[in-house]
C-alpha cells in the first residue's frame, strides 16, 4: 500500500529511504535526528541517518588554524553532491557564507540562539569570582567575556561537549565554568548544567547560532513531495533573522576568527538587528542596531518571499557598513576599509537605538565593577 505523508501526497510502495547526512558526534546525530523524524511526517517515507566523518571531528587545534566553521561542512557537502545522502544537516553557523552551487539550505524553527555560562554553585558572569578561569574555543565568546570581565583568566579550550562540561564540573575539573551555546544544551536536553543564560547585551551570539540548516541538491527540488515537505519545514521568521546575521557577516568579511556577535530578531513585520565587533582582547567594542520594515506580501508567494528576503540582507549589510565606518575593521580582522558609500549609509542608518543603549549600559555596570565576585 501507499503511504501518505502530511503533505496529502501519495508515497509510492517501494520507495527507498530518504538518507539524512550527519557529522557523528552526539550533537549533530541529536539534532539529525529531530530533523529526520519531521521529514518522515512531512513525506510520509523512511528515514536513514548517514554518519559522515568531517575534518573536523579528527583535526585538532582552533577552529581558525583548521581552516574556519567550513571544515565541518565540506565533507557532507560531498556526500550530497555524490548521491551518498539526500539531505543533509548542519548547524547554521557551520556554514559559509556564500551560496554553494547547486544546493538549496532551508532554515527550521530557530533554538534559542543566546550562549551560556556552566559554572558550579550557580554562579554567574557577575558572580564569578575575580580572576576565575573560563573555557570557551570562541574568540568571539573570549573578546565579550574580557569586555565586562577584565580579570577573568579566559582559557582557551576545544572538544565536545561532554568533554568541556567536565572541564568545569565533573571531579577533576580545573576551570570555573565554561561557556556553550543554549541550543545545542538544549537539543540534549542537559540544560540542567546551565547556571546563566547570558544575556545578549553582555554576550551577542554568532551568526546564525541556533539555527539549523536543511540542505538538499537543487535538482532534488524536482520531487514534489520532497520540495513540500521543504517548504514546510521552512521557518519564515528564522530565515529573516539569521539571513540580516548572515549577510553582516559576509559584508565584513569576518571569518571564525574575528569577534562578530550579531542578533536579529523579527518583531510584526519589522527585522530588527544588533551587531558586536570587539578587539579580540575585549578593551575595545563597537555595536550598532538598526531595523527594517518588511515588505506586504504583494505579486506571487515566491516574489514575496524575495522581497522580505532581500529586505532582510539589505538590512544586515547597512549595520555591516555602518561598523566599518565607525572603524570596525581596526579592532578586528575584517575588511581593511568600508565599501564606497560607507559614510551615507551610516547617516542614512538610524541613530543609536533603545537597544544599542541597553547593551552600552550593560557593559558598562560590569566593567565598572558591578560584578561582586572575590578576589581568589
Amino acid at each position: 500500500m501507499p503511504k501518505w505523508g502530511e503533505t496529502g501526497t501519495v508515497t509510492p510502495a517501494g520507495t527507498p529511504p530518504l538518507r539524512v547526512g550527519t557529522r557523528g558526534s552526539a550533537l549533530a546525530t541529536t539534532q539529525t535526528g529531530h530533523v529526520a523524524r519531521r521529514l518522515e511526517e512531512l513525506t510520509g517515507r523512511d528515514v536513514e541517518i548517514v554518519r559522515i566523518r568531517t575534518d573536523g571531528d579528527v583535526l585538532t587545534g582552533s577552529l581558525a588554524q583548521m581552516g574556519g566553521t567550513g571544515v565541518f561542512v565540506t565533507a557532507l557537502r560531498e556526500a550530497l553532491l555524490d548521491g551518498r545522502c539526500d539531505v543533509a544537516v548542519h548547524s547554521l553557523k557551520d556554514l559559509p557564507t556564500g551560496q554553494a552551487p547547486g544546493l538549496t539550505v532551508v532554515t527550521p524553527e530557530r533554538e534559542n540562539p543566546r550562549d551560556v555560562l556552566c559554572a558550579r554553585h550557580g554562579l554567574t558572569v557577575t558572580t564569578l569570582r575575580r580572576g576565575a578561569r573560563v573555557g570557551t574555543g570562541s574568540p568571539r565568546r573570549a573578546a565579550q567575556l574580557r569586555s565586562v570581565r577584565p580579570d577573568l583568566d579566559v582559557v582557551d579550550i576545544r572538544g565536545n561537549v561532554d568533554t568541556r562540561l567536565a572541564r568545569a564540573l565533573g571531579p577533576d575539573a580545573d576551570l570555573d565554568a565554561v561557556v556553550l551555546a543554549y541550543a545545542g544544551l538544549a537539543r540534549l536536553d542537559r540544560l540542567d548544567v546551565v547556571s546563566e543564560v547570558i544575556d545578549t547585551a553582555i554576550m551577542a551570539p554568532a551568526a546564525g547560532q541556533g539555527a539549523l540548516a536543511v540542505e538538499v541538491r537543487t535538482s532534488s527540488l524536482d520531487d514534489p513531495v520532497l520540495a513540500r515537505a521543504l517548504r514546510d519545514l521552512d521557518h519564515e521568521p528564522t530565515r529573516l533573522a539569521v539571513l540580516a546575521e548572515r549577510s553582516l557577516l559576509a559584508r565584513l568579511e569576518a571569518g571564525c576568527a574575528a569577534p562578530v556577535g550579531a542578533h536579529a530578531l523579527v518583531e510584526e513585520d519589522e527585522v530588527v538587528l544588533t551587531a558586536v565587533v570587539a578587539r579580540v582582547d575585549g578593551a575595545e567594542q563597537l555595536t550598532h542596531s538598526a531595523r527594517v520594515a518588511l515588505p506586504a506580501g504583494t505579486g506571487s508567494p515566491a516574489a514575496a518571499r524575495a522581497a522580505r528576503d532581500d529586505a532582510a540582507r539589505g538590512l544586515g549589510t547597512r549595520v555591516a557598513d555602518a561598523l566599518l565606518a565607525d572603524g570596525a575593521a581596526r579592532l578586528a580582522p575584517l575588511r581593511e576599509t568600508g565599501p564606497e558609500g560607507s559614510r551615507e549609509a551610516r547617516a542614512g542608518s538610524a541613530a543609536p537605538t533603545s537597544s544599542t543603549r541597553a547593551v552600552e549600559t550593560a557593559r558598562e555596570q560590569l566593567r565598572d565593577g558591578g560584578y561582586r565576585g572575590e578576589a581568589g
